[in-house]
């Protein structure tokens, strides 16, 4: 197990539940998860105590629920990634020059072969999704900052308008990297906001 499965992990299941794709009551499985993820039963274990101690996760006595996270703080968390993003954005294209882009580029393979072989709902697809994700912030910011966002990762939901059916998810986040790439940052600032459009009917933002 290294450090990057458990941190998979651990991003993914957060992500779950302040989106609400895990609902408030519903009782966490470890061996079920694992098998879900692909991941021995450690990780699984370490994330949902993490869980618990960020009060996401209730222990009770034959396992673990789930904290319910109500539409209002989803609403709230969602005009947050939009502003991180924004923030990021303008980063970028300040220092557009000296990223380095092949690297991120190159996640967009994982999150075509998850899509491909697993489809858009699939926790492969999430933790690809969540990975590019990461890996913008950490380009865009210095170690410091980039690892507080680390934390962040609830702030990229799967349901993004991208993700819905009739879209392409992966020339989708590869139109937004030429973007954050292009080094104009009205052009990166708008995409990112125009990316972060949620779908299911989300009102937070308009094009």
């Amino acid at each position: 197990m290294t450090t990057t499965t458990r941190e998979r992990v651990y991003r993914f299941l957060r992500q779950q539940i302040t989106t609400g794709e895990y609902a408030g009551g519903i009782r966490l499985v470890e061996e079920q998860i694992a098998e879900e993820l692909g991941v021995s039963r450690t990780p699984v274990r370490e994330a949902l105590q993490r869980l618990t101690s960020e009060g996401l996760v209730q222990r009770i006595r034959r396992g673990q629920l789930v904290v319910s996270v109500d539409a209002e703080a989803r609403a709230e968390l969602h005009l947050l990634r939009v502003a991180f993003d924004e923030v990021a954005a303008r980063s970028l294209t300040a220092k557009a020059a000296r990223v380095d882009w092949a690297p991120l580029y190159a996640l967009l393979d994982p999150l075509e072969a998850a899509l491909r072989k697993h489809g858009i709902s699939s926790p492969q697809f999430s933790m690809a999704h969540l990975d590019l994700h990461m890996a913008i912030n950490r380009a865009a910011f210095s170690e410091t900052t980039s690892s507080f966002l680390q934390r962040q990762a609830f702030l990229y939901p799967t349901d993004d308008y991208v993700q819905q059916p009739g879209h392409e998810p992966v020339s989708q986040h590869r139109t937004l990297l030429d973007d954050l790439a292009s080094g104009d940052p009205e052009r990166a600032v708008t995409a990112v906001r125009v990316h972060a459009l949620r779908g299911h009917g989300n009102t937070t933002l308009t094009e």
